[in-house]
């Protein structure tokens, strides 16, 4: 399995570090920010493969952060997916309208997780 990096975006402690755990047992190394701004200074020094996201946060929500990273020509083409409780098929469909690669509804299962990060990272060469 190639050694694949994950940002995790999620103002809630407790969720981000779950997340985490989630994640790293499985296999993948991930970076945490707490906020949509910790996301994007994140973006500065590393280019995930893949990024995790929360919608609904303070200062500036998952779909604001979303718009940021796909008009960066640096971090446009990384695969995103939304985490998050609002599960209206309005929001899931304004996301994937932004240009968001998946969205998974809370709650959600460790498995349901993993499989949508496998789906979601780009497949070895």
């Amino acid at each position: 399995m190639k050694n694949y990096s994950i940002l995790l975006v999620e103002d809630e402690l407790a969720i981000l570090n779950n997340l985490g755990t989630i994640l790293e047992i499985s296999g993948y190394k991930c970076y945490k920010a707490n906020s949509a701004f910790e996301a994007l200074e994140h973006l500065e020094n590393i280019t995930p493969q893949l990024i995790l996201c929360d919608v609904m946060m303070p200062e500036m929500d998952g779909f604001e952060l979303l718009q940021k990273i796909r008009q960066n020509p640096k971090t446009a083409s990384i695969p995103f997916c939304f985490l998050s409780a609002r599960a209206d098929i309005l929001d899931i469909d304004y996301g994937l309208s932004l240009g968001a690669n998946g969205y998974i509804t809370k709650p959600f299962t460790a498995k349901d997780l993993i499989q949508t990060v496998q789906k979601l990272l780009p497949k070895d060469e």
